[in-house]
């Protein structure tokens, strides 16, 4: 799966969510693409639009990795990635 189609799967589960996903410019550059965060009660995703592709699918699948994922299909490539920044954030400190 190609970089477009992987960012693509990840709004269509962004969506199934119902987790509004927002790809606007960031005033300040974001180092890691963008993430989750909760406005006025409600889980959001915002995307910096000068963010990279590959940093913004960075971005959606660890925002992803902090909803329930396992309840809706996902792509069995946009499932590792979501499922390995998962393992990543939850790994002891070595």
């Amino acid at each position: 799966m190609d970089d477009p189609q992987l960012f693509d799967e990840l709004l269509q589960a962004a969506r199934q969510l119902q987790v509004e996903v927002r790809i606007e410019p960031f005033e300040t550059a974001a180092t890691r693409g963008g993430g989750l965060c909760i406005v006025r009660g409600e889980k959001l995703v915002l995307l910096d639009q000068h963010a990279t592709l590959p940093d913004r699918i960075s971005g959606l699948a660890r925002a992803l990795a902090h909803l329930d994922h396992d309840t809706i299909y996902l792509a069995p490539e946009a499932r590792a990635l979501i499922e390995g920044v998962w393992s990543h954030r939850n790994r002891a400190p070595e």
